[in-house]
């Protein structure tokens, strides 16, 4: 099974340019839609300020030698930290250069995409993608009617592809400073005797409280994305056999393959809008082009009318 071709690479779909779509067609005034809208800008900001938290911290690192305070020290006064800081903080400095990193070279290839015009990599691509979203609400409308419109099939192949994009992140630039986390919470619960009252790890201290609340919730999101990254490799092997391809040129085919079909839709439903207009005008109804006085708005389309031949001339 795996040694045949693909038949996905022998269907002939042509790529789609934003310049010949009209991305209005697709506008959808919904309260989920607006909803949805606005939760794309609340996690665009998120992205800023965590990454503003990131030069904030690593201005600290440089100008520290020792963590500061002693929100970091368990029951007995000592610090929970079990590796050095003369470690920590260049491991800190390390992975947030190199998250800075990563940002930087995911803006380059995103540059080019948005060059390219190029709508279905645009769409496979994170940042391109909210950068289109929040430059138009139409754009944001017609992305989500291609998510929408994916088969079932195709959600597996999607979810390990944008899964597998955020490995190096997650791995790199994320891994050691969790890792870091998990071993100072451990250092805290074991402090306490791993018990289960929840006052004796913070002792009244709401700063020491939220620091070990953000760092379970960190160190859970990471173990959660750690998960699904884990889910997407095991389940990547049977979808190479199916798809026996390129996973991003397969996501890529599937993105224009349900534009064309939304192309169409829209094609078919425009005609018989027009049909139906034209009927209506040919049995004398022109309410649609009229306002609420009664005045003409727009112009009536042309209808088909016969030649007139005068017969005289011709004899």
């Amino acid at each position: 099974m795996c040694c045949t071709g693909p038949q996905w690479k022998r269907e002939e779909v042509p790529d789609h340019k934003w310049d010949f779509v009209d991305v209005r067609e697709f506008h959808n005034s919904g309260c989920m839609s607006y909803f949805q809208y606005f939760f794309l800008y609340v996690l665009v900001i998120k992205s800023i300020l965590v990454y503003c938290s990131d030069v904030y911290t690593m201005v600290l690192l440089l100008a520290s030698n020792h963590w500061a305070g002693s929100i970091l020290e368990n029951s007995n006064g000592n610090s929970a930290m079990i590796v050095p800081f003369s470690i920590s903080k260049w491991i800190f400095f390390g992975c947030i250069i190199f998250s800075f990193s990563l940002l930087f070279w995911e803006a380059k290839k995103s540059r080019a995409i948005i060059k390219s015009r190029d709508i279905s990599y645009a769409f496979t691509n994170v940042m391109a993608n909210n950068y289109y979203s929040i430059k138009s609400y139409d754009r944001f409308c017609f992305f989500s009617q291609i998510n929408n419109s994916k088969k079932k099939k195709d959600d597996l192949a999607f979810f390990i592809f944008f899964t597998f994009k955020s490995w190096k992140r997650l791995l790199l630039a994320d891994a050691p400073i969790q890792v870091i986390n998990a071993l100072t919470l451990f250092s805290f619960a074991r402090s306490v005797g791993f018990t289960t009252d929840l006052p004796k790890y913070y002792n009244g201290s709401l700063a020491k409280a939220s620091v070990l609340v953000s760092m379970i919730f960190t160190v859970t999101i990471w173990v959660g994305s750690f998960l699904l990254l884990l889910v997407a490799t095991f389940m990547y092997v049977p979808l190479l056999c199916y798809m026996r391809g390129n996973l991003k040129e397969y996501c890529c085919h599937q993105v224009d393959k349900r534009i064309a079909e939304l192309m169409k839709q829209k094609n078919r439903k425009r005609l018989a809008k027009e049909a139906a207009i034209m009927r209506k005008e040919a049995m004398g109804d022109y309410s649609h082009l009229k306002d609420k006085k009664g005045h003409f708005k727009a112009e009536p389309l042309p209808q088909p009318t016969l030649p007139n031949i005068q017969m005289d001339e011709w004899i």
